[in-house]
């Protein structure tokens, strides 16, 4: 690898993205200064590009939606709403999960949307697909996908313990939503899961910004417990 930077955005920051058959889908953060009380702020998109790095659709739900909202943002600057909306990741039923709200845009908890990429364009299909136990993080981040469950990261850990935690765990339910299932054991300390259909999970090391690289399968299943092992 020649570590070339073949995309930067011009007028925003790069956050994080999946690629998904021939595209790939990313998100970026704006800055936002409140001119009546000061401070900066971010408000995030979503968009995708082609091969060839052009970008083909940006989606920016800042751009549409008015009013505050539990979901989403509680956060309105400057006479307009300031959303977060990063991390897509490719759901089992081929929509995209996007990570969104959470405490510093208004002291909420963390939330994952459905969107829908169809005709060159996106649009907000669910706006949780989250049980009501999920809603215990500051904020969730970096969701990935393997078979019912999914992998996360949370920002600070739980609203009601300040703890450093390790890879988070869902379960989809009968309600087809996803409800809190534990910690991957072995993770503390780990940050941005992403797992592919072998079992093979990528992740950060906080702090460092290192990443792991598998060859093999490093996430197991067993006796009701998911588990790294770095074996």
């Amino acid at each position: 690898m020649n570590e070339e930077i073949v995309f930067k955005p011009k007028t925003a920051k790069l956050c994080a993205g999946s690629f998904i058959d021939n595209l790939y889908f990313g998100s970026l953060s704006y800055d936002i200064f409140d001119k009546r009380k000061g401070g900066g702020y971010m408000d995030q998109s979503l968009f995708v590009c082609n091969r060839d790095w052009e970008i083909l659709t940006e989606f920016r739900p800042s751009d549409y939606i008015r009013e505050k909202s539990l979901l989403f943002s509680d956060l309105n600057i400057n006479d307009r709403m300031v959303i977060p909306f990063r991390d897509p990741a490719i759901l089992p039923s081929g929509n995209i999960s996007v990570c969104t709200a959470g405490c510093r845009w208004g002291k909420l908890p963390g939330n994952i949307c459905e969107v829908k990429y169809e005709e060159s364009k996106f649009s907000i299909t669910k706006e949780t697909i989250i049980e009501n136990d999920m809603r215990i993080f500051y904020e969730i981040e970096r969701a990935t996908y393997w078979n019912e469950y999914m992998f996360f990261s949370v920002n600070g850990g739980s609203i009601h313990s300040k703890k450093d935690c390790g890879i988070q765990v869902a379960k989809l339910n009968k309600k087809g939503l996803y409800s809190y299932y534990g910690e991957v054991a072995n993770s503390n300390g780990l940050y941005g899961p992403d797992v592919n259909k072998d079992l093979m999970m990528l992740f950060w090391y906080k702090g460092l910004y290192q990443i792991n690289n598998p060859s093999k399968k490093n996430l197991y299943y067993s006796s009701g417990q998911w588990s790294l092992n770095f074996d």
